[in-house]
């Protein structure tokens, strides 16, 4: 059984991490030829002040991953 630990550097809201899941669960199954049921997802969430990048938290770098809106 496999299992994805997806580590994200901002926290997002249940909607999006439902999809997330979801989508990434059955293009791993579709990939790999898995059911998805047995395929695991864990996600660990940090907020950007407890993030670093180059000795700077990604909180004070000015780094946004985020589309323009």
């Amino acid at each position: 059984m496999p299992l994805m630990n997806v580590v994200n550097a901002s926290e997002s809201d249940r909607e999006r991490k439902r999809e997330f899941i979801a989508r990434l669960t059955q293009t791993y199954a579709d990939v790999m030829q898995m059911r998805p049921d047995t395929i695991r997802v864990v996600i660990d969430e940090h907020s950007r002040d407890s993030w670093g990048v180059g000795g700077v938290t990604l909180e004070g770098s000015g780094q946004d991953e985020s589309l323009p809106s």
